[in-house]
């Protein structure tokens, strides 16, 4: 096992990261701690000079990030600073994303853009903004397809009552006649097939018309957002407490979006930032499954390694500081102070085992072979979403996994700080 200080070292995430990878799965324990965003955007832009990294992927909607690719590609966009790339992130929780880590990235990513022949995306991979994307599809194709447009305008008139995804998706689920549900299904499907089947011919229109054809690939992942973004919905509303169905649903979307990028731009080489929950493989874990046949959790870390080729994990962890979250979704965010770890946790015992060799901060390399009893049982691993349940940390922030095969690297960070919007 390879255990050496980030700091003293300070090459040494990079370094084991192989040459040939392709899919670059980057994690954070929490979602709220500076510190993490910081390595992470250290390992994008070293990866993006050195390592000819192009698609950078962010746990959000792929409409909340499109702006940015216009800023960051072009000496005439419309937005004088990175900061108002993001204005359309004003959703719950927009921290996230609308902090000063991420705008510096984005600055960094435009200065590098302006130097380089090969172009930089910053992409979303979540499939919450069905409202929004039946909007950017209907903009489009009234200066594409006006016949297509009205039909859709036409038929789904209804969509424009509401503002956003969960009413409507509220009001569908829970209204007498259940045949809507299968309508929509059923119609969003149907919009896909017909954009896919019309592909080419809106190709040959982008190119005479000077349109960059990321808006043309935006279409068609609009289309496939509203019909995932309608599953994910449904199945929160109508299945029972426990089930996984709807995490498995965000997962495959996020999946199908880094395949779908894949075919369209050539020779792409991909970051993926996402929590440890999405991007390490969930086989570790005591709930999953290989066969997708049971309620069991499977994840993008999961998928991605049996799919995708030279994919390589990395997860972060946290002993005690400060973090960013909300007490619950929807409230504003606030700091709280982490509580430390529970004992024969693996932060617990990382943190032990940095303290022996005189570090602070450490990376584990879990390719290499190790005998250390607690990396390789089930033993609880801390995780912290956008919400922190202090008061029930026990239940709402451990999981069990056999840690040696969760993931590929880890970075560990004795002391961290909260996110500043």
């Amino acid at each position: 096992m390879n255990i050496v200080d980030i700091y003293n070292n300070q090459d040494s995430i990079i370094r084991f990261i192989p040459k040939n990878t392709q899919f670059l799965l980057l994690g954070e324990s929490t979602h709220g701690t500076r510190e993490l965003y910081e390595i992470r955007s250290k390992i994008t832009q070293e990866l993006v000079e050195y390592n000819d990294f192009n698609i950078i992927f962010f746990e959000t909607d792929w409409l909340n990030v499109i702006h940015i690719n216009q800023y960051i590609q072009s000496d005439t966009s419309s937005f004088d600073t990175a900061s108002e790339t993001l204005n359309n992130i004003n959703k719950f929780p927009e921290w996230m994303w609308k902090n000063d880590i991420i705008i510096e990235l984005i600055e960094w990513l435009k200065v590098h853009n302006q130097k380089m022949e090969k172009k930089i995306y910053v992409l979303g991979m979540d499939c919450y903004l069905l409202v929004e994307s039946y909007h950017y599809i209907i903009g489009f194709l009234e200066n594409m397809d006006i016949e297509l447009c009205n039909k859709i305008k036409k038929d789904l008139h209804f969509l424009n009552s509401y503002d956003n995804t969960q009413k409507f998706m509220h009001f569908v689920v829970h209204h007498p006649d259940q045949s809507l549900v299968s309508f929509y299904e059923n119609y969003f499907q149907h919009i896909l097939i017909t954009i896919q089947n019309k592909y080419d011919t809106y190709f040959e229109f982008c190119k005479e018309k000077n349109i960059d054809t990321l808006y043309l690939i935006t279409l068609e992942q609009s289309a496939e957002v509203m019909i995932n973004s309608f599953e994910y919905f449904k199945k929160q509303y109508s299945e029972p407490p426990g089930s996984n169905v709807s995490w498995n649903t965000r997962d495959q979307h996020m999946l199908m979006t880094l395949m779908k990028l894949n075919e369209k731009i050539p020779n792409s080489k991909m970051i993926i930032w996402a929590h440890n929950s999405h991007i390490s493989d969930s086989t570790a874990t005591n709930n999953s499954s290989q066969e997708f046949t049971k309620n069991d959790t499977w994840n993008l870390g999961q998928m991605s390694r049996a799919i995708l080729p030279n994919t390589y994990i990395i997860g972060f962890g946290t002993y005690q500081g400060t973090v960013t979250a909300a007490s619950k979704w929807g409230n504003k965010h606030e700091q709280f102070v982490l509580q430390l770890p529970i004992k024969d946790s693996i932060e617990y015992y990382i943190y032990k085992l940095a303290q022996e060799r005189y570090m602070t901060n450490c990376v584990i390399n879990l390719r290499k072979k190790n005998d250390l009893i607690e990396f390789n049982q089930y033993t609880k691993q801390r995780i912290i979403g956008v919400i922190y349940n202090f008061n029930n940390e026990l239940q709402s922030h451990y999981i069990s996994s056999i840690f040696s095969n969760h993931y590929d690297l880890y970075i560990f960070i004795s002391y961290t700080h909260a996110l500043i919007s």
